[in-house]
Order: structure tokens, then sequence, then C-alpha cells
């Protein structure tokens, strides 16, 4: 008789928790959050976002800097969030110096201290400035959008500055 109590009070909890997690999963039909549902056929793609596009707001094209410098920069037709789940509608910075953007579509590489050693830089905070350094020289800027997981999309600007 004990036996099969213990085994009915572990079962119990067992479909509780489980109640539980079934709970926390709900179906919200109504919920329009951007994300795409696999399950409903839907595939989030970066071409979502056909409208976006990101820019710098300094430094300009042909200033001369002095290392480190702030990027300031800003995104139009998207909400700047930090990185994780891709969703419609937002995305984070980054700035590439002397590698160019990449295609829509595809993965920027990083982030790590080799990446921003190689010239990128990211914003995966959400934020619209950060500071970089570069050795003194004659660089092309580049700034694009990528998605909660790092993939390219929207439209770029590309700048050219020197760094004393």
């Amino acid at each position: 008789m004990r036996r099969s109590t213990a085994l009915f009070r572990r079962s119990t909890a067992l479909f509780a928790v489980l109640a539980l997690a079934l709970a926390a999963c709900g179906n919200n039909d109504n919920a329009d959050d951007g994300a795409a549902d696999p399950a409903a056929g839907d595939e989030y793609t970066v071409e979502a976002q056909p409208d976006a596009a990101a820019t710098f707001v300094s430094p300009s094209d042909g200033d001369t800097v002095t290392s480190p410098f702030t990027a300031e920069l800003a995104a139009d037709g998207v909400e700047l969030v930090p990185a994780g789940a891709p969703m419609v509608g937002e995305g984070h910075l980054h700035v590439f110096a002397d590698i160019g953007c990449y295609d829509t579509g595809e993965v920027i590489p990083g982030p790590s201290d080799e990446d921003e050693a190689e010239g990128r830089f990211h914003l995966g905070d959400g934020s619209d400035a950060r500071e970089i350094t570069l050795e003194p020289g004659e660089y092309e800027l580049c700034v694009q959008l990528g998605d909660g997981v790092h993939t390219a999309f929207g439209e770029t600007e590309t700048i050219n500055v020197t760094v004393e």
C-alpha cells in the first residue's frame, strides 16, 4: 500500500508539472508579436523588413577623428533592441572598418575580441552609439543592422574617415 501511495504522489506531481508547462506555453492566437510560428507554416526572414536602414549620425563622411572616437548611429524602420530571438521590426547595429557590409541574409561573425580586432564592432546591447578604437590611418566604415542572431539586413551606409 505504501508503494502505491508513493507512486500516486509522484504521478500527481508529474502531472502538475506538465500542466504548468503546458499553461506556460499557452496558445494565444490573437498575439502578433512579430515572431514566426513554424507550426503555422510561418518562417522568419530578414527580408520581412524591407524599409529598415542604418545610418551614421557622426562621424560624417570625410571627417578626421581621434582614436578612440564615438560612432553615433541611427536606425529607421526597426526598433533597436539587444541581440536575442529574431523578431520582425527589431534589430541591433554593427560598424565595420575596412571590410564592407554583409549581404542580406549573411550571418555577421562575432561578437568576440578577435572579430573586433578584424574591424567588426557589435552594438548587441541595442544601443545607438559606441566607442571605436582604430590605429591611425584612413578607413571605410559601414553601418549595418543585424537581427537577434546577427543576420544582416536592411540598407547600409558607408563613409570614409581619417583616424589620427
